[in-house]
């Protein structure tokens, strides 16, 4: 079944939104020069960049299954004639 523009938009920006939160992810951990302290002898930034990252990867995981679950013709009932 085909589907419509609507859907193919709503899944396209939770990929985007799940890379953006991903990539700031890598940002804060990697690449930032914030200092915000530690936190037994680990870097809150770093903490804070591995937490961005996997809410990333979860919007991904979320993505995939909205996309997955987006076969109407499973949700209504088939009748016969």
């Amino acid at each position: 079944m085909k589907q419509s523009l609507a859907l193919w938009v709503n899944i396209y920006f939770r990929v985007f939104v799940a890379f953006a939160y991903t990539l700031l992810g890598a940002y804060v951990a990697f690449w930032s020069s914030f200092d915000l302290g530690t936190w037994n002898g680990v870097s809150i930034v770093l903490l804070l960049g591995i937490l961005f990252i996997l809410y990333g990867l979860f919007r991904i995981w979320r993505a995939y299954l909205y996309f997955r679950e987006a076969d109407e013709s499973s949700n209504y009932a088939e009748y016969e004639d």
